[in-house]
């Protein structure tokens, strides 16, 4: 599944945050903002959570939000995983963020920073494309890649206006997932996206 959100109002709100208003060198980007909407989505899409236990052919539903950010190191990608996601604020998301991008500099993961991810995280916009195809990391059911957001025109009310939108691309198990539960999961990712105070309020 693929499709744009309108991150015109998110962007206004980013940009208007001061420069190390979270602390010294922590810088705010989108990244924390998706998080938040993703790992908020998660939580009544629980198909997408979930991974199957193949030997024992059953579905094996997580009460716990991980998420695995696909993270480019000299030695190549890996994904390392943000615990219980869900649980934190969007300050808190963004430090970890950082935690996370002194590591792949460094390239100093260890096997249990990349073990228990329950959803994957690409950012395609880092490297400037739109829309792709991500592979799923197995054993999750799902990945949401995140392109490059770009000014695009967009009728609003019978007028063309100049909008700031977000490709996403969403692959999925369809053994766990159909189309409209995607769908649905998807769009829930993007009406957060597109209501940056309910996101910022959210408990």
């Amino acid at each position: 599944n693929c499709d744009d959100a309108d991150v015109t109002d998110l962007e206004n709100l980013r940009k208007s945050i001061p420069p190390d208003f979270l602390g010294s060198g922590l810088k705010l980007t989108m990244m924390p903002f998706i998080l938040r909407a993703t790992a908020l989505a998660l939580r009544h899409h629980p198909l997408l959570n979930a991974s199957l236990d193949e030997e024992n052919e059953q579905i094996v539903y997580k009460e716990y939000v991980n998420l695995g950010i696909a993270v480019d190191t000299p030695r190549g990608l890996v994904v390392p995983v943000l615990r219980n996601a869900d649980r934190l604020s969007i300050p808190r998301l963004a430090e970890e963020l950082a935690r996370l991008a002194g590591k792949a500099r460094n390239v100093d993961f260890t096997v249990e920073d990349l073990r228990g991810g329950t959803f994957s995280i690409s950012n395609l916009g880092a490297v400037g494309g739109t829309y792709s195809t991500p592979i799923i990391n197995h054993p999750e059911a799902a990945i949401l890649l995140v392109g490059r957001s770009r000014w695009l025109p967009v009728v609003r009310d019978g007028a063309v206006v100049p909008r700031f939108m977000m490709p996403l691309s969403l692959s999925y198990d369809h053994r766990l997932v159909d189309g409209a539960a995607a769908a649905r999961f998807l769009n829930e990712v993007i009406d957060w996206l597109q209501s940056p105070g309910k996101l910022l309020l959210s408990g």
